[in-house]
């Protein structure tokens, strides 16, 4: 049965000690870019001590191996305000099916936006708004109907929920063949809160660029926030 290893560094905006309690502070996380069914992953308890933490990965990805898990450790910079990520992702192999590529970009890239919303405190999939969530879907749903820039599709007026691709974007499909949103609006007990995922298709499956998922993510954001109400 083979291994397969990949180790590497990343570069992070918050201090170590925050960042690892920030990243332990629930047990279950799920990939920006996929569904839980399909791959999430699961902290187990750190060592406080070295600032190491395994993670365990799960999901349909995951079934051409017997294990899949990463090995972090967060080290401090020299003016203590940042931190740099020592990442170890060890897979265990049982058949030749390999996702190894996917599952390692789509990890560091949750690690990525992890430490960009901790560091400045925002959500990259949700926004809080004091709208009433039904009036607000409506307007919502007219902003990226009136713009030519997005194809819309699947919208339910009753589970305020629907689905918009990039017809022209240049700068974000570089390496994507498909990039679709899906977008939902929540009644809370003041306003609503919108909340979306993604789904992308790579033009080059071989390629791993953390990078490019954390623009995108970014970009969609600012996307999404630009149809809000002035």
């Amino acid at each position: 049965m083979a291994t397969y290893k990949s180790s590497g560094k990343l570069d992070l905006e918050s201090p170590a000690v925050e960042f690892i309690e920030h990243l332990t502070r629930k047990k279950n996380h799920v990939s920006f870019f996929f569904a839980a069914v399909d791959l999430r992953f699961e902290v187990e308890p750190k060592d406080s001590e070295t600032r190491a933490v395994t993670i365990s990965i799960h999901g349909n990805l995951t079934e051409s191996y017997k294990t899949a898990k990463a090995t972090f450790t967060v080290a401090p910079v020299d003016d203590l305000t940042a931190s740099c990520l020592a990442y170890t992702f060890e897979f265990e192999k049982i058949s030749q099916n390999i996702e190894d590529k996917k599952i390692v970009e789509s990890l560091l890239t949750y690690i990525s936006l992890s430490d960009v919303s901790y560091k400045r405190k925002f959500k990259h999939n949700s926004i809080d708004t004091g709208y009433p969530a039904e009036k607000y879907f409506k307007d919502f749903v007219n902003a990226f109907e009136n713009d030519g820039g997005y194809d819309l599709g699947g919208v339910d007026w009753q589970k305020r929920t629907f689905t918009m691709s990039f017809i022209s974007a240049p700068s974000m499909m570089e390496n994507f063949e498909t990039i679709k949103v899906t977008i939902t609006i929540i009644q809370k007990k003041e306003g609503s809160r919108v909340k979306w995922s993604i789904e992308v298709e790579k033009i080059d499956d071989d390629t791993q660029e953390p990078d490019s998922f954390l623009f995108i993510a970014c970009s969609i954001r600012e996307t999404i926030q630009s149809k809000f109400r002035n």
